[in-house]
């Protein structure tokens, strides 16, 4: 009578632990998939790797940095500068720089394709638009004509871990000359090699391209 009863109670046991490894076996699998590591502490800001006059030529003149509020890609970990471009022979009126922290690399990876990419499919390619980050994992490029034709917005994106970073620039109808290319990637190679720095990339690939 003992014997049948351990007996039984032997298959319960059973039972219920192989009940509970197939329950298991998916949660895990599931937690193993979606499961990614957060991004590392920083010793730095967004706000500290906003462009500077360091970075930008004499004649752009900077606002002071804000927060993004409203802006599609805002994150908690944000910050934004606008700049005016003040003298008359250039072509170039203004824009902004804003840099964006997610949480882990993953979530800047995934805002990146279905976020930023999905906005950015108004901008077309310029074909002379050839400069490839060495820095940044993900880079795109593009201009498009502004509502009312009253100018033409280019618009640079790279995202450097869990890090995104948006370069806008504005400039008057027409097409988008040579001159203005040129200075557009000589500012965002500014960039590249201050998010080499803050991150603690190797630089000399971009600096020797």
């Amino acid at each position: 009578m003992c014997t049948e009863s351990r007996k039984r109670m032997h298959w319960r046991v059973v039972l219920m632990v192989s009940l509970t490894v197939l329950v298991m076996l998916p949660l895990t699998a599931c937690r193993l998939r979606f499961w990614e590591p957060l991004a590392p502490q920083r010793s730095f800001t967004p706000e500290d790797l906003l462009i500077d006059q360091e970075i930008v030529p004499p004649e752009w003149e900077l606002a002071d940095p804000l927060f993004p509020a409203g802006d599609t890609l805002c994150t908690t970990e944000s910050a934004a500068i606008r700049f005016t471009v003040t003298d008359g022979q250039q072509l170039m009126r203004g824009g902004s720089h804003s840099v964006y922290r997610h949480q882990s690399t993953g979530i800047a990876r995934r805002t990146f394709d279905k976020v930023y990419l999905a906005m950015a499919r108004s901008l077309d390619p310029v074909s002379e638009w050839t400069y490839q980050s060495l820095i940044a994992e993900q880079s795109h490029f593009g201009c498009d004509n502004m509502a009312g034709n009253v100018g033409v917005a280019c618009e640079w994106a790279g995202r450097y871990e869990e890090y995104i970073v948006v370069l806008g620039v504005a400039l008057p109808p027409g097409e988008v000359s040579l001159a203005d290319i040129e200075q557009i990637e000589e500012i965002v190679r500014a960039i590249d090699a201050r998010m080499a720095e803050y991150l603690g990339k190797p630089v000399e690939d971009a600096e020797t391209e």
